[in-house]
C-alpha cells in the first residue's frame, strides 16, 4: 500500500521529470524502505516534486520578482502616504491635494495591473510547456524506455513508457 501511494506521489512531479526518472526512483524506494523508512522516502518525494516545480520551471523566478515588487510597492506607498499625512498635520497649508492622491491610485493600479499581467505570463508559459512536452509522442517515450532498460537490465520496466 505505502509503494502504491509512493507511485501515486511520484506523479505529482512534471511529466518529463516523471517520465524520466519515475522508474528509478520507484525502484530506489524499493531498495531504501527498508533501511529509511517509508516516511523519510514519502517527505523526500513530496519535497522533490515542489522543488521540480518552483526551480526548474522558472516559474519561482516571477513569483519573486511579484513579491519584490509587492514589497516595494507597499513600502514605498506607506511611506508616501506617511510622510504626506505627517506633513500636512504639522503644516496646515500643506495638503493631500487631489492630484497626489490621483498619482497614489495610479500607481496601485498599475502595479495591479503588472501582477496580473505577469502571473497570466508566467501560468500561460507554464501551461504551453506542458503541452509541448506532452505531445512529444510515443517515440520519445520508446527511446526513454530503451534508455532505462540499457541502464538498469536487470529490473522490471513496465511502467517506463508512461
Amino acid at each position: 500500500m505505502i509503494r502504491a501511494l509512493y507511485a501515486a506521489l511520484l506523479r505529482l512531479h512534471p511529466p518529463a521529470f516523471h517520465r524520466q526518472f519515475g522508474t528509478e526512483m520507484l525502484w530506489i524506494f524499493d531498495q531504501a524502505r527498508a533501511s529509511e523508512g517509508a516516511l523519510v522516502l514519502l517527505v523526500d518525494l513530496f519535497i522533490s516534486a515542489l522543488r521540480q516545480w518552483l526551480v526548474r520551471s522558472g516559474l519561482w523566478k516571477a513569483m519573486l520578482a511579484l513579491a519584490g515588487a509587492t514589497i516595494q510597492v507597499i513600502a514605498f506607498g506607506l511611506g508616501g502616504i506617511a510622510s504626506l499625512r505627517h506633513t500636512a498635520a504639522n503644516h496646515s497649508s500643506a495638503t493631500i491635494t487631489p492630484l497626489m492622491s490621483d498619482l497614489m491610485l495610479l500607481t496601485l493600479w498599475s502595479f495591479g495591473i503588472v501582477f496580473v499581467g505577469v502571473f497570466v505570463t508566467a501560468s500561460w508559459v507554464t501551461r504551453f510547456n506542458r503541452r509541448r512536452l506532452a505531445h512529444a509522442g510515443a517515440a520519445h517515450r520508446r527511446l526513454l524506455t530503451r534508455a532505462v532498460q540499457k541502464r538498469f537490465p536487470n529490473r522490471d520496466h513496465e511502467g517506463a513508457a508512461n
